[in-house]
């Protein structure tokens, strides 16, 4: 059985350093991710999901803007809601106990622990759950991922929860 940490070493993305990238802002793209996490250039939308995956990879969020950053250039997208969609999970079971693990709509697998937590946001006047993800980014829990949660959850006096890595993640606010 491995640790947690080694599990999130194994799970992890390639990392791009954003915080050591300063472009200058290069204007806007018209690329749109909608509301199903389905991404579009110009209104076409982008089947292939290699090309996907790549602009995913250099997706980032500041200060309420979503951008493509590089090296040298900063250019801004439109995201309707949230970037990704989470579509499956699992519990693995690590060292620490069991933990959370979520599958995007780009099939990248994301733990549910403090350093990426669930949060409660609205959308479309229903409070759903979110997984917040690196650089800003964020992942809406699919109806189907959280009617599934709602089968397992706890509750105690704060509400209904669903527990990863040891914590307790509330499923309403």
């Amino acid at each position: 059985m491995q640790s947690l940490p080694e599990l999130a070493k194994l799970l992890e993305q390639p990392g791009k350093p954003f915080a050591d990238w300063q472009p200058q802002h290069c204007g806007e793209l018209p690329i749109q991710i909608n509301q199903q996490g389905e991404w579009f250039y110009a209104g076409s939308k982008i089947n292939r999901l290699a090309m996907v995956k790549l602009f995913a990879s250099v997706l980032c969020k500041e200060q309420g803007t979503y951008y493509l950053k590089t090296p040298v250039e900063k250019i801004a997208i439109t995201v309707c809601d949230a970037p990704f969609i989470i579509v499956d999970w699992c519990f693995e079971m690590t060292e620490q106990g069991q933990v959370m693990c979520c599958i995007d709509n780009l099939a990248r697998t994301w733990l549910i622990t403090p350093l990426q937590p669930i949060v409660v946001q609205d959308y479309q006047g229903q409070a759903v759950p979110y997984i917040q993800l690196p650089h800003g980014c964020s992942a809406r829990v699919s109806r189907s991922v959280f009617y599934q949660w709602a089968e397992i959850a706890d509750a105690d006096q704060q509400g209904y929860f669903v527990q990863s890595a040891g914590q307790r993640f509330y499923l309403d606010v």
